[in-house]
């Protein structure tokens, strides 16, 4: 952590003109080809991330105003990509960044940063109408050639949820790099199982509810589930429990079986819901397991 001491106002300025060039360049580009936004907008994050781990806290607003600035200067015509895209992974780059730095266990701080991302994402859309009476969501689905508007708008949330997850995922990889470069000791936990167990079925829970009521958070709970599933996973797979990876395995296959064979049955969109008995299986096994480990022997 000494380099971050030696660092200079010049050094640091020079090396934040540098991504913020990036961003600057990303936003002009889009303006000429708006079909390249949907690759860019995976990497955004990385350039706020690699910034605010290389760079001193308080030096990150100058980063964050002179992007923003200039992205709409160069981007009048195309100013959606700025508000929509741009202003989210600062932020998003930015937290996660600041949570790595902390040493905060992996599964909190991508959880975190991901949920910004889709929060901001989301609230931008009525924004964005406001300024400049752009439909976002027929827009991203023009560009992407879709043709059930109705089904792509209530996925949206679960879809800009898993956008942000595939970029805080990579600014993961390489902020974890970057703090390699400072001497950090990068092999952090990557979360705790148990809290991934509860977490996975009160959002099943959740999912559930909401299917009743709001098919879109619905969707977005679905997601979030598979998330929390995936590090009980990644627990067991740490602690070397064989027996629980076997039927996890097993737990994957019998959910698509399911799905497949049931989904017929359930109409209006309803039919997700049955993707919830993969993670629900997991969960429960692994709520299983951990009450025969501290049940007496």
């Amino acid at each position: 952590m000494n380099d971050f001491k030696r660092q200079t106002l010049i050094k640091t300025i020079s090396f934040m003109s540098l991504f913020v060039a990036i961003n600057v360049i990303c936003s002009f580009l889009t303006t000429l080809v708006p079909l390249i936004s949907i690759v860019l907008i995976i990497f955004l994050p990385l350039t706020s991330a690699v910034v605010e781990v290389n760079c001193k806290d308080r030096w990150f607003p100058i980063y964050a105003f002179a992007t923003i600035g200039l992205s709409v200067v160069v981007s009048l015509s195309s100013i959606d990509f700025t508000l929509f895209y741009i202003i989210p992974s600062i932020f998003t780059g930015y937290i996660f960044g600041l949570f790595s730095k902390r040493k905060l266990p992996s599964m909190f701080a991508i959880f975190v940063a991901t949920s910004i991302q889709t929060v901001l994402s989301y609230l931008f859309i009525p924004l964005l109408h406001l300024i400049t009476g752009l439909d976002v969501i027929a827009k991203i689905a023009e560009i992407i050639k879709i043709s059930n508007i109705f089904l792509f708008r209530t996925s949206i949330l679960l879809l800009f949820f898993l956008v942000a997850l595939i970029q805080v995922i990579l600014s993961f990889i390489v902020v974890d790099n970057e703090l390699r470069k400072f001497g950090q000791k990068t092999e952090h936990k990557f979360g705790n199982t148990t809290f991934a167990t509860y977490s996975g079925l009160i959002t099943i829970v959740l999912s559930i509810a909401f299917c009743f009521f709001y098919l879109p958070i619905c969707y977005l709970l679905i997601g979030i589930s598979f998330y929390f599933a995936v590090f009980v996973v990644i627990g067991q797979s740490q602690n070397k429990n064989t027996i629980c990876l076997i039927l996890d395995g097993v737990s994957f296959v019998v959910g698509l079986v399911l799905y497949a064979a049931l989904n017929h049955l359930i109409h209006g969109g309803k039919d997700f819901v049955l993707f919830l008995i993969t993670p629900g299986l997991i969960c429960i096994i692994s709520m299983i397991s951990s009450f025969l480990k501290k049940s007496p022997q």
